[in-house]
């Protein structure tokens, strides 16, 4: 599953760089003085947040799953919006191994964007699973029937 999104990473990350003129500005670097300990840490918050929206969206099987990319594309923005000063939003290997491939700048932390969205996937699994230990949609239908209640 990783080898065709790494291709078509690298693959779209030079469609960019043919696309626009002179150097390529779209690449992964830690700034505003983030350290790697930092960035790691902030790419694998910004991963977890992706990966549990997604779990929580569009695998639970619910009747709003049809709503499934509003819900995950606020979370990618979110994660764009807090990250891309401190690492450039890697999020995804793929993106960002095509933007260093396409810039030929592979600086000597880039294995925080392939660390941090493994260890991010991971945690928010476990946030899941937990959740699902819990039995939260036991919660989720009993507030539901009370609000249909207090409707009726």
């Amino acid at each position: 599953m990783w080898f065709p999104q790494i291709i078509a990473g690298m693959a779209a990350g030079g469609a960019a760089s043919a696309m626009t003129p002179g150097k390529v500005l779209f690449t992964n670097a830690l700034g505003l003085g983030c350290s790697r300990s930092r960035g790691l840490f902030l790419e694998m918050f910004g991963t977890a947040v992706l990966c549990l929206t997604v779990l929580m969206t569009a695998v639970e099987k619910r009747e709003t799953n049809f709503m499934a990319a509003l819900p995950i594309g606020i979370s990618l923005f979110m994660a764009h919006m807090a990250l891309t000063g401190y690492t450039g939003t890697g999020v995804n290997p793929a993106r960002s191994l095509g933007a260093a491939v396409a810039a030929r700048y592979f600086p000597h932390y880039h294995w925080i964007y392939w660390i941090s969205p493994l260890l991010g996937a991971f945690l928010a699994w476990s946030v899941w699973q937990l959740l699902q230990i819990l039995d939260y949609t036991t919660y989720v239908n009993a507030e539901k029937a009370a609000g249909q209640k207090k409707e009726d």
